[in-house]
């Protein structure tokens, strides 16, 4: 709370009409998808002000065709706030990625459940992956691959294709976050509206 008075301050000390501004709405011009790792804040790596990125995260940046709190947040990115771009954005050394590669028949309940599509993907590329004798390099394999596995679902999702149907251009990118250089780097997946 101390340090959310001392933005506060220093933010109306800036610019006395920021907050009355802020009240007027928003018209963010994508949904970004990604990680819940709090050294990932989305806002802050792209030095995005506010209002300009309607943002979702979650554990290993994951969607599925369950996931009720995923699925409501994209209908009222794509249908509400008319968003052009969807971005699904993983990152290296993920601690979701992390856990399906070294422990995930210790994990149990939720995080279990959560990791399951993941883990699925990497027993479907097991071959692949554990042929990178590099931990780094297999680690962002895998998240490469997630990143590719949430593009193709949300691609697919009614939301998006009624939105394409309607007319409304939406487009899906997956890119990965480089923890290690703090840059993005897409992985040239985008899906587009034809």
């Amino acid at each position: 709370m101390y340090l959310n008075k001392v933005w506060a301050n220093e933010t109306l000390a800036e610019d006395p009409n920021f907050f009355n501004n802020l009240i007027l709405g928003q018209n963010p011009s994508i949904i970004y998808i990604g990680c819940s790792d709090s050294r990932v804040a989305i806002d802050i790596i792209t030095e995005s002000s506010e209002g300009t990125i309607f943002a979702h995260r979650n554990i290993a940046n994951s969607v599925t065709h369950d996931d009720i709190d995923t699925l409501a947040v994209l209908q009222y990115a794509v249908e509400d706030l008319k968003i052009k771009d969807i971005v699904i954005d993983g990152h290296t050394y993920c601690g979701g990625i992390k856990a399906v590669l070294s422990g995930y028949d210790e994990l149990t309940g939720p995080l279990s459940t959560w990791l399951a599509p993941i883990k699925q993907l990497y027993d479907e590329n097991k071959d692949t992956i554990d042929g990178i004798t590099d931990p780094y390099l297999k680690s962002r394999t895998l998240s490469e691959m997630n990143v590719g596995r949430v593009v193709d679902l949300v691609n697919g999702l009614d939301i998006v294709v009624n939105a394409r149907n309607e007319g409304h251009a939406v487009n899906v990118h997956g890119w990965l976050f480089l923890m290690e250089k703090g840059l993005f780097v897409d992985l040239n997946i985008t899906k587009s509206s034809n």
